[in-house]
C-alpha cells in the first residue's frame, strides 16, 4: 500500500484528496445545523406573528374606537360652537 505514496507528487495528492473529504463533511454538517436553526426561525417568527395578531386584535382595537370617539367628540365640539 505505501510503496504507491512514494512519490511526493503522490502524497500531495493524498493529503489534498483528505482534506477536500474533510471539507465536504465539515460543511454537510454546517448545512444541516444551519437547516436545523432556519426551521426553528421559522417556528419562532410564526408564533411572534400569532403573538403581533393578539397583541393588534386586543390592544390596538380599544385604542382605535377611543380615537375614533374623540375625532366623533371634536366634531361635535366645533358644531357646538358653529351654533353659539
Amino acid at each position: 500500500m505505501f510503496e504507491m505514496y512514494n512519490t511526493p507528487l503522490a502524497i500531495l495528492y493524498l493529503v489534498l484528496s483528505i482534506g477536500f473529504g474533510l471539507l465536504v463533511l465539515f460543511l454537510i454538517v454546517a448545512i444541516y445545523n444551519l437547516i436545523c436553526i432556519l426551521r426553528n426561525v421559522r417556528k419562532v417568527s410564526e408564533r411572534a406573528q400569532n403573538t403581533i395578531d393578539l397583541v393588534n386584535h386586543y390592544l390596538w382595537q380599544p385604542i382605535k374606537i377611543m380615537m375614533m370617539i374623540l375625532e366623533k367628540g371634536k366634531e361635535v365640539a366645533a358644531r357646538t360652537r358653529k351654533t353659539k
